[in-house]
């Protein structure tokens, strides 16, 4: 089934919007990309005829339907082009996927997060990181979990899926949990993961995942992911 072209909302700094870029990628769906700029104010046409919270991602069909946030739009194209197989047909995985992705949302990414801000004290700062590498080890464990027949690096195995695309964009930005902070603790942030024996998994299935031509290309350069965000954690150094 072809199709029609999509239009799509977009900021490239944004890893929800980028949800929907590697979503397009692996389905080589046609599609037209508008961008938003999020640091001025929205265009009155995009409050009114779009997204009134003004946020992206945000689809429109050819007829004019208009459909928010990014996993949903993620799903709604996967849908689309079953033979891309971004979608499990088996109920269990399709759960699996939604937990992954409802975990990392809760629970991992805020403790990234967290981690990422500047702190008062190194005591601080140290608790915030061993808040996020527990998390990590978390998330490691329900990938081993899932993929026990160890088929391929991916979060059901061999097959790049709905929730690795929906947690690349997160997992190739993993360098803003040191960003800004010294160069020492950025060094050894990735040294302490690469020791700790309870984070393998996570560390092969981010390499797969980041690695993945789609994620590539549709995942913006680091200056510029820096250059979106430097002005909400510098905030906190203030």
């Amino acid at each position: 089934m072809t199709v029609p072209k999509l239009t799509i909302y977009n900021n490239i700094a944004c890893p929800y919007a980028n949800r929907v870029l590697i979503t397009l990628q692996e389905t080589q769906q046609e599609h037209e990309l508008i961008d938003i700029d999020l640091k001025t104010p929205r265009p009155e046409y995009y409050l009114k005829e779009v997204n009134p919270y003004g946020e992206v991602p945000a689809l429109k069909t050819a007829d004019g339907t208009v459909i928010l946030e990014s996993l949903v739009i993620a799903e709604y194209i996967a849908d689309n082009h079953p033979n891309a197989n971004l979608l499990s047909k088996d109920p269990l995985q399709r759960a699996q996927s939604r937990y992954l992705i409802q975990h990392w949302t809760s629970r991992a990414q805020p403790a990234i997060g967290k981690a990422s801000l500047a702190f008062d004290s190194p005591a601080e700062e140290a608790k915030a990181l061993d808040l996020a590498e527990v998390e990590l080890e978390k998330v490691d464990a329900l990938l081993r979990q899932v993929n026990i027949t160890k088929e391929g690096p991916y979060f059901l195995g061999a097959q790049f899926s709905y929730a690795d695309l929906a947690l690349a964009p997160f997992l190739a930005r993993g360098y803003l949990l040191t960003a800004f902070h010294e160069e020492s603790v950025q060094r050894a942030w990735e040294e302490r993961l690469k020791a700790n024996k309870n984070v393998q998994r996570f560390l092969t299935w981010r390499q797969a995942v980041v690695e993945r031509p789609s994620v590539l290309k549709s995942t913006p350069s680091k200056e510029v992911v820096l250059d979106a965000y430097s002005t909400k954690f510098l905030k906190n150094r203030l």
